[in-house]
């Protein structure tokens, strides 16, 4: 696998850590353009298991594979 890959998967996993350990609600964005407005439930080494609390997916439980995971960041909420 690409080096840059995988510095950007271990980056994107720590990142998902520091959200589940801090209980901060998140976006993530996948590489079939598929949003999730979530919380995250475990951080594995080849997935992320979440829980969406909005959107067309709200109420179900999901799980992404790394590989396909573009952009994790903390969910903001509009008014």
């Amino acid at each position: 696998m690409d080096e840059g890959i995988i510095d950007k998967i271990e980056r994107l996993k720590v990142k998902a850590d520091l959200f589940l350990k801090n209980d901060i609600k998140v976006f993530i964005k996948t590489i079939s353009d598929n949003y999730y407005f979530c919380d995250i439930l475990l951080v594995g080494e080849i997935y992320l298991m979440l829980y969406n609390f909005a959107g067309k997916r709200k109420g179900e439980k999901d799980r992404l594979v790394w590989t396909d995971i573009v952009e994790i960041k903390e969910y903001e909420e509009r008014e």
